[in-house]
């Protein structure tokens, strides 16, 4: 069976149906390579208004087909990282049904280590490290995807309302592969959706697990951390589902902390019980929000890098601009994996706010 028949043969409903409680925000659609609809979401609401972005799925060399994320002109970057994720994640799962219809020794390990050095540039291409401008805030990002196609995922986008806040969701798919892939492909729209229909991070959150709760049918979970930062104050509010929580880095050189306050992870229980925090960047101060790639990282004897030595980079690279502090930590992490590829995707956002704001 070709990759064309094997995408033909997924059952892309179910993949599609989480969509369809976005309220018509976001569309997305699966073609085949001759642009015929092989599966669609519920319709955006306003089509008039609507752009697209579209992703190829492509195995082994050959388009299968490809996603289409339709919305709104100014959600352009949730568009395309919908497309891509999902494209990538569709490319793995076909692949991987294509490559047991040759049986044992039909694919060589240089042929599925180039599916996944695909998937991993996919991934990259969406994950966009250019964080929108906010005045007044220095912001920076990393991404180091692992060698397997993974579920870390982060955003960072204005909010359409009064004062135009500051959102940021950095989140983490358990496990790796296809099947976290396909998680993140449609949790990453689903929550930015949510932040842009809910008052608070706590309510985001809780209206992404209702969704996954009632969907998917996954042994997999999401961890996932969503922030709201009034950028005149430097009020963050803050709601953790389960994921690392943030360092509060200030600036008259006291010891950077863990601000502490979290529910359940996402998708695994109707009720997540998230508690609502709340604190403040003073000028000069830094938060910095990271994944469990980070602390999980591994030197060649086995030891983890583990928060002692998240902390202890922060205190050698502290005191200069966000991009310095990730920076440092990059660096350090470099070093105590000594060359080795990361067991699992490295994700961190600084924000820090300026000395004189």
């Amino acid at each position: 069976m070709t990759p064309r028949r094997h995408l033909a043969s997924l059952d892309l409903r179910a993949v599609l149906r989480p969509f369809d409680e976005l309220g018509g925000r976001v569309a997305i659609s699966v073609e085949d390579a001759d642009g015929r609809c092989l599966a669609m979401s519920a319709p955006a609401v306003h089509p008039e208004a609507c752009v697209s972005r579209a992703a190829p799925i492509r195995v082994h060399d050959e388009v299968a087909g490809q996603v289409i994320a339709t919305g709104a002109e100014e959600d352009g970057p949730i568009l395309a990282a919908a497309a891509g994720s999902l494209a990538a994640a569709l490319a793995a799962a076909v692949a991987t049904a294509a490559d047991a219809d040759h049986g044992p020794g039909g694919v060589s390990a240089a042929q599925l280590d180039e599916e996944l050095a695909h998937g991993r540039r996919l991934q990259r291409s969406f994950v966009s490290l250019v964080p929108p401008d906010v005045p007044g805030y220095d912001i920076a990002a990393h991404y180091e995807a692992a060698r397997e196609i993974g579920g870390d995922f982060f955003d960072l986008f204005r909010l359409r309302r009064r004062g135009r806040p500051l959102s940021l969701v950095i989140a983490d798919v358990t496990g790796k592969g296809i099947a976290a892939a396909l998680l993140m492909a449609f949790s990453r729209p689903l929550l930015h959706a949510a932040i842009d229909h809910t008052t608070t991070p706590a309510g985001a959150l809780d209206r992404t697990n209702t969704i996954l709760v009632g969907e998917r049918r996954t042994s997999l979970f999401i961890t996932a951390l969503c922030a709201r930062l009034d950028i005149p104050t430097g009020r963050l509010q803050l709601a953790n589902a389960g994921h690392e929580p943030p360092l509060h880095i200030p600036a008259d050189g006291g010891p950077a902390s863990l601000v502490l306050g979290s529910g359940t992870l996402l998708g695994a229980f109707p009720d997540i019980d998230v508690p609502p925090v709340e604190w403040w960047l003073g000028p000069g101060d830094t938060a910095l929000f990271y994944t469990d790639g980070v602390t999980d990282a591994q030197s060649p004897s086995g030891e983890r890098f583990d928060e002692g030595g998240l902390l202890a980079a922060v205190e050698r690279a502290r005191g200069g601009s966000a991009r310095d502090l990730i920076d440092g930590i990059s660096g350090a992490l470099e070093r105590f994996v000594a060359g080795a590829e990361p067991a699992d995707d490295i994700t961190m956002v600084a924000l820090r706010r300026s000395p004189d704001r």
